[in-house]
């Protein structure tokens, strides 16, 4: 459901984006032609943006998955010496 959100909150900001580059072209009586020339220049840069994101994204992931997770809490070396747990009155367990 929070994908057709923002799917929808995408197109309406293109739409509007659009229309406010169509109403300025018209305002400062600028040509059909430049009009289309900066709304696909516009497009080349924010799908360049795109693509840088999604490239680094894939690198994270990447990196994530081959590197083990970093424990910062200390306590993975005692663990893997069995040593996590507490040894007290170990005669005494099971009563």
């Amino acid at each position: 459901m929070k994908k057709s959100r923002l799917g929808r909150t995408v197109v309406l900001g293109v739409v509007v984006a659009a229309l406010g580059i169509w109403w300025l072209a018209r305002a400062y009586e600028v040509e059909s032609a430049t009009l289309l020339g900066f709304l696909m220049t516009s497009v080349v840069f924010v799908a360049g943006f795109i693509v840088l994101a999604l490239a680094g994204a894939v690198a994270l992931r990447t990196l994530r998955r081959r590197r083990p997770p970093i424990d910062l809490s200390g306590r993975a070396g005692r663990a893997k010496a069995g040593q996590g747990k507490s040894v007290k009155k170990r005669e005494k367990r099971g009563r």
